[in-house]
């Protein structure tokens, strides 16, 4: 069985940033907002965010080319981002991914 985490896979679960976090959209709603919001918001190339609470992580997605395509497709097609998400987690926790309690 192969673990790896495809590129794409890392775009999509990337995408429950929306949830809990005031700096990409409503915190109580899982939709694309983090998408849209990640292309909308100013990056410098400093590698540092103006007006906006994010993590590196986010810059990094932002600035690589191939994730950046993947924000673009999901910024723009809300099913077929929860489409994605939903087999990249199901990869994930399928892969053996355990946190904590041995929860994800």
């Amino acid at each position: 069985m192969n673990h790896a985490c495809r590129t794409q896979e890392l775009v999509a679960l990337s995408g429950a940033h929306t949830l809990g976090s005031k700096g990409f959209g409503n915190p109580n709603v899982f939709d694309n907002a983090y998408y849209k919001i990640l292309l909308d918001k100013p990056w410098t190339s400093s590698g540092s965010m103006s007006s906006m609470i994010g993590l590196p992580s986010d810059h990094a997605l932002v600035e690589d080319d191939e994730c950046l395509r993947w924000i673009k497709v999901y910024a723009g097609d809300q099913l077929k981002f929860f489409g994605d998400f939903a087999n990249a987690y199901v990869n994930l926790v399928d892969s053996g991914a355990v946190w904590g309690s041995g929860e994800i």
